[in-house]
């Protein structure tokens, strides 16, 4: 097996995972992977922080055993947190904070209002490359997140044209009712100056099954689900080169999932949500649908210097079962430029400028408006210089965020918390922030290793589902309560390859002004529910839980802080392992109780992972992996007096997201037999049947509201049903073994 000469280190972020692709990957190709997060083809070793692209052969991998992009980032990444199994990302993001996620470079996440299913806007199949970034820059900036997710699709072939089809069978090994069909077809190809790609996948799952046989809801957790799932899926790419030096792309994609569910779901108090096979399920089925269009010109020698023109609009609509319908349209244009002579020829100077306009609207299931057309108008200026020396590499960037919301007028529907205005008419406005933020980052390379180290700021607004539940009566006097969130981030690492043995580790700080989290509010909602039941039952907010809870939502200073590790070695030619492990901790600062440990919805647990991949033959090889979800401690334990002087009873247990996570292990395996005829998959997913709950799937079920035990009463009874059930019904098992055939070829 070839080794790698560590002229460039750029070594551990190429491929840590798959020590077979790192090995196939020349010198010479290394410095110009190009990170297309950015405007221009940049190399990774001239990046201050930690970086990992995933390969095309890693991704072929994943999908053997799972068709959904966030199960695929939590195996191979090991700061995002563990996989859902569901259409929804929900609590999954980066060291303890969310991801901004780009196709191609476009931004197709939904800041103003998250929906947590950016994940799902493209089929992995459509996938050649994934780019994860770390911290922030000046080039492509990422708000108040903790990195940027790039997934990269195919590019065309250089053949007049070329052909490519794949089929796919899967499906659980309990029931033949979970069997489900896919069909991926792609053409591509270069015709003198010209050259396209049009791809078409095409999907049909069927029902879902834990370890035990038993079935799932399809919609486990009422976000969308895997199960009984149609998609639809096509990418168009066109490029016209004018010459060497400038080209000119069109690329458009269309992507639509809908869960076609037969039943609803019940919650099993003490247990896991069921099918309810004696309720049909009525009314809309949640889906994802999401498009957009790109044009970018790119010139390598004008008025000597390159030149980036970006132009793209986008649209998203998500809903939730009969529940919550979330659309957002997206306008960016971005310019940018590198002088092709500086004073030091070495170094690289990129400015330019972004300008990007999102308008968001959210129905509630009533279909009342409400967060109704707001747009948010970003205007950045920016600028990155980059020192290069014979080992040495320095990098200071600046960035002007510059946020401009309008909020037209709407009736505000939050209900719990300090909701004085709900049902009122709230006059809209208009609302201004901006802040300059830098970022300034260093690589050191030495023989076989290189040290690397950055800081970097952001800046962002975050989600504004506080409107729903404003304390004042008009926005503009809201400034106040919509604070952007204001990070500083830190990180060091080292990173080489030794032998055979390559190496990435790192350790992160963040400190956040602002930063946004999900909090428990359930007390208060009881406590409201109970005065809407006798008038004499009032409560004290400053005495709940959360009290600067807006709408399950607080904005606190916090602190995040880990360690991530990942390593690959090649034993021969033959068998190479490699692995991840990551680890995160933070707190926040409560309003009466000083700094206290982040919640569950925030912190991944400890997380490890293993791989082996073995080439028996020339055309055949396996690879198996372990992924390891460590237990979590639970927080502190709270007493709930209901109502608030505890004349109805207290109870002693954790907040929701507060409870331990109890953690598991899974094991995946694949095979693949490559022919003259075509290339043969065997996918297995959680090899041994475990029977386990998701991480998310734990957040509510050992919360104190799942023991809550009123005196009877009718309006009593339904307050102890209602809680209770909140308290168990995202409380779900995992998918049981599943196996996924595929047959593919190249013509």
């Amino acid at each position: 097996m070839k080794t790698l000469n560590l002229n460039t280190i750029s070594l551990a972020m190429i491929s840590l995972f798959s020590a077979t692709s790192i090995a196939a990957t020349q010198p010479s190709d290394i410095e110009v992977i190009e990170i297309t997060a950015k405007p221009f083809e940049v190399p990774v070793s001239s990046l201050p922080g930690t970086v990992q692209l995933i390969s095309q052969a890693e991704i072929q991998i994943q999908a053997a055993v799972s068709a959904d992009v966030s199960s695929l980032l939590a195996n191979l990444v090991p700061s995002y947190s563990p996989e859902t199994q569901m259409l929804s990302s929900t609590y999954q993001g980066f060291r303890g904070r969310k991801s901004i996620v780009m196709i191609d470079g476009i931004v197709v996440s939904n800041s103003l209002r998250e929906t947590s299913r950016v994940l799902a806007s493209i089929s992995v199949e459509n996938i050649t490359r994934i780019e994860v970034i770390h911290g922030a820059s000046a080039v492509y900036g990422n708000g108040e997140s903790a990195g940027i997710i790039n997934l990269v699709t195919h590019q065309a072939s250089d053949q007049n044209v070329e052909f490519w089809s794949q089929v796919k069978f899967d499906g659980s090994i309990h029931n033949s009712d979970s069997h489900g069909y896919q069909f991926n077809q792609r053409i591509s190809g270069t015709v003198d100056q010209f050259s396209y790609l049009g791809q078409l996948n095409w999907r049909d799952s069927g029902e879902i099954f834990d370890g035990n046989g038993n079935q799932i809801p399809s919609d486990p957790a009422g976000r969308g689900g895997l199960g009984e799932l149609k998609d639809i899926d096509g990418l168009l790419k066109f490029t016209y080169q004018f010459n060497q030096d400038a080209d000119l792309a069109l690329n458009t994609h269309y992507r639509k999932l809908e869960n076609e569910l037969s039943f609803g779901r019940k919650t099993i108090f003490d247990d896991v949500v069921v099918v309810d096979p004696t309720k049909p399920f009525t009314g809309d089925a949640p889906y994802s649908e999401n498009q957009y269009l790109q044009l970018e010109f790119n010139h390598q020698r004008l008025s000597n210097h390159k030149v980036n023109i970006e132009l793209s609009v986008a649209n998203s609509e998500n809903t939730q079962a009969n529940t919550v319908k979330v659309e957002s349209d997206k306008f960016a244009l971005r310019f940018a430029a590198q002088p092709l002579s500086l004073p030091r020829a070495q170094d690289v100077f990129t400015y330019g400028i972004d300008y990007q306009i999102d308008e968001t609207t959210q129905h509630s299931s009533r279909g009342v408006c409400e967060i109704c057309d707001v747009e948010q108008t970003n205007l950045a200026p920016f600028a990155e210089y980059q020192f290069n020396f014979d080992n040495f590499m320095v990098q200071v960037g600046a960035r002007y965020e510059n946020f401009d919301l309008d909020v037209p007028s709407y009736v505000a529907t939050g209900r719990y918390g300090d909701a004085p205005f709900f049902g009122q008419q709230i006059d809209g406005g208009e609302l201004s922030y901006n802040k300059t933020v830098f970022n300034v980052g260093a690589v050191y390379r030495f023989t076989d290793t290189e040290v690397y180290g950055s800081f970097s700021q952001g800046y962002g607004l975050g989600d504004l589902r506080r409107l729903r539940s404003i304390n004042v009566n008009d926005v503009d006097n809201y400034r106040q309560a919509l604070q952007p969130v204001e990070a500083d981030n830190y990180e060091f690492g080292l990173r080489g390859q030794i032998n055979a043995f390559s190496f990435d580790l790192s350790l992160y700080y963040t400190e956040a002004e602002h930063a946004q989290s999900y909090v428990d509010i359930t007390d208060q909602v009881i406590y409201a529910s109970l005065q809407q039941v006798d008038p004499r039952l009032t409560y004290d907010l400053s005495q709940t839980f959360n009290p600067d809870a807006i709408d399950a939502l607080v904005t606190r200073d916090e602190r995040t802080y880990g360690a991530e590790f990942s390593y690959a070695y090649s034993f021969t030619d033959s068998l190479d392992i490699g692995g991840t492990l990551s680890h995160s901790e933070g707190e926040y600062r409560h309003p009466t109780s000083g700094w206290i440990d982040l919640n569950h919805s925030r912190l991944s647990p400890f997380k490890a992972t293993l791989y082996a991949n073995l080439e028996l033959t020339d055309k055949l090889g396996a690879n198996i992996q372990i992924n390891h979800i460590g237990s979590r401690g639970a927080g502190e334990r709270i007493n709930l007096a209901i109502p608030q002087n505890g004349a109805f009873g207290t109870f002693e247990g954790y907040q929701y997201y507060g409870a331990g996570v109890e953690g598991y292990t899974t094991v995946d395996l694949s095979m693949y037999y490559n022919t003259d005829m075509g290339d043969f998959k065997l996918g297995i997913k959680n090899l041994f049947d475990r029977v386990y709950l998701p991480t998310y799937a734990q957040q509510g079920s050992g919360s104190v509201y799942g023991q809550i035990d009123l005196p009877p009463n009718p309006a009593l009874d339904q307050i102890e049903s209602l809680v209770r059930d909140f308290a168990f019904r995202d409380s779900y098992n995992a998918q049981g073994t599943t196996f996924t055939l595929s047959y593919s070829v190249a013509y």
